[in-house]
């Protein structure tokens, strides 16, 4: 990281990389994506700093708030230079980013007010560069807050910094579409994938959205869950919303039979064997470089102690190199506030989407009620818990 390269040569790398026949040459590819590391690690203190600030304003609202920060992948970079015409690698704002996931709404926006009023974020005269997409959701369905900061570089500069602000439910969503890109080979995240699948998740966006207005639905027990959602629901009491909700109902319940993807979401689940288990240890805070391999079916890591961000960066660069020219390998670095919390701030990269999974099941059962015409009976919830309603 010694070599210091100036703005036009970080520009003519991003213009190298996304070049269609960048991988013909493979040293002139190693050598942009050495200038891609270079500029990419300046964003490393930074995004420390960036780190440290949410994650208290964070914990101050949310204790149990899933804290995370990432450098962009090369992958990711590539792509949106692509779609992007007129954007520079130099001026990209995300390259350096950080996670927030917590229990409600409610804390989400309580946590985005307290780093509205500080400095990093009034960036424009004092005005806050965000978008809210829980108000104004993507066309996908996809829903977040996402801010952007300016951070101290440590030489005199600063660096943009996106933070971004999620709920649980909304991050059973988001990370459900990525594990569908990664095991599809679609681009789903960018709007780009078959219609089909488009559509399933928007209408599922639309539902979740529903599910994240239940007062700390993910705390409740898996019976409390069914039954909220189908009050929400079913028995809304504005008949265009509820008839609204039914109809995405149909949508979504017709998608998982069309497509099996219910059936596909468990088998990807269980696919990727996780080589290493000291991502279970919660007391480490560190980086963990995750390899891939969809051909074996095999996720590899190696974990680095907080303090060998520089390491961990040298070995991710390499590790992409390889990648770049290996089919089905996808390759990350990302960084927790405890190693075992990877898992639940990247579930996509172990194919979990187990929660996502349960809400689909609710919405089909919630589907079948209201098709047969039934009230909510004890069938419905024998059917999924193997209980009795009460009277």
């Amino acid at each position: 990281m010694d070599a210091i390269y100036s703005g036009k040569a970080i520009t003519k790398a991003g213009e190298k990389l996304i070049a269609d026949d960048v991988l013909k040459d493979n040293q002139e590819f190693s050598n942009a994506m050495d200038v891609l590391s270079y500029w990419r690690h300046t964003f490393e203190a930074p995004l420390e700093t960036a780190f440290d600030v949410v994650e208290k304003e964070a914990q101050a609202y949310d204790k149990q708030a899933i804290c995370a920060k990432r450098l962009k992948r090369h992958v990711s970079i590539v792509n949106k230079l692509r779609r992007f015409e007129k954007m520079k690698l130099r001026n990209m704002q995300d390259i350096g980013g950080c996670r927030v996931i917590v229990s409600s709404i409610k804390k989400l926006r309580q946590i985005e007010r307290r780093l509205k009023k500080r400095s990093e974020f009034r960036i424009r005269g004092g005005q806050v560069k965000m978008k809210d997409y829980i108000n104004h959701p993507k066309e996908d369905g996809y829903r977040s807050v996402h801010l952007i900061g300016q951070f101290n570089d440590g030489k005199g500069g600063k660096k943009y910094i996106e933070i971004q602000l999620r709920t649980v439910v909304q991050h059973y969503w988001a990370t459900s579409l990525e594990i569908v890109d990664l095991f599809t080979h679609q681009s789903l995240k960018t709007n780009q994938g078959e219609e089909v699948w488009k559509s399933f998740f928007r209408d599922a966006g639309a539902l979740f959205e529903v599910i994240d207005n239940i007062h700390l639905f993910s705390q409740l027990d898996h019976k409390s869950q069914f039954e909220k959602m189908y009050e929400h629901i079913f028995q809304h009491p504005d008949k265009k919303a509820r008839e609204h909700m039914l109809a995405c109902c149909k949508r979504v319940v017709k998608s998982c039979r069309d497509l099996k993807i219910i059936n596909k979401l468990e088998a990807y689940t269980g696919s990727l064997k996780v080589v290493d288990d000291r991502l279970n240890d919660e007391r480490i805070r560190g980086y963990v470089l995750l390899e891939i391999n969809m051909k074996q079916k095999k996720v590899q890591t190696t974990v680095f102690e907080e303090e060998n961000a520089q390491k961990a960066a040298q070995v991710y660069v390499a590790a992409e190199k390889h990648a770049a020219v290996t089919e089905d390998a996808v390759v990350a670095l990302v960084f927790s506030n405890a190693v075992g919390g990877i898992k639940s701030a990247y579930p996509n990269y172990f194919a979990d989407s187990s929660e996502f999974i349960r809400c689909l099941l609710y919405i089909r059962r919630i589907y079948e009620a209201y098709d047969s015409e039934k009230s909510f009976s004890t069938s419905v919830l024998k059917t999924l818990f193997g209980v009795k309603q009460k009277n």
